[in-house]
């Protein structure tokens, strides 16, 4: 894992909506309360929060999570993003991330 270049940011505390994201603690909270999550979903909460809307492709995603020379399958970003999506999960079933179809994942 990548994390000296994942988690390189301007800013140490992150808010999208109802998310907050403290990579200095290594903590996330979504409506006030805390999610955990693994290094792998956490990292790549990190790409996401940073650049909300933008959509990243799962190649992309491989880069900024595991590096560029990493041997990822799209099944595993896949995987990943669906764990990251389940944590993050509110009652009312609304999920931040969104698949934008053939080509990848985007906060908002």
């Amino acid at each position: 894992m990548t994390w000296g270049r994942a988690l390189i940011a301007d800013e140490l505390v992150f808010e999208f909506d109802d998310i907050v994201l403290d990579i200095e603690c290594l903590r996330v909270r979504r409506a006030g309360r805390l999610v955990h999550l693994g290094s792998t979903e956490f990292v790549m909460l990190v790409a996401l929060i940073e650049t909300p809307g933008k959509v990243w492709t799962r190649a992309a995603l491989v880069d900024r999570v595991w590096g560029w020379d990493a041997r990822v399958e799209a099944r595993t970003v896949d995987v990943h993003v669906a764990r990251l999506r389940k944590a993050l999960c509110q009652t009312d079933k609304s999920y931040p991330i969104r698949t934008v179809h053939g080509v990848g994942y985007a906060l908002g």
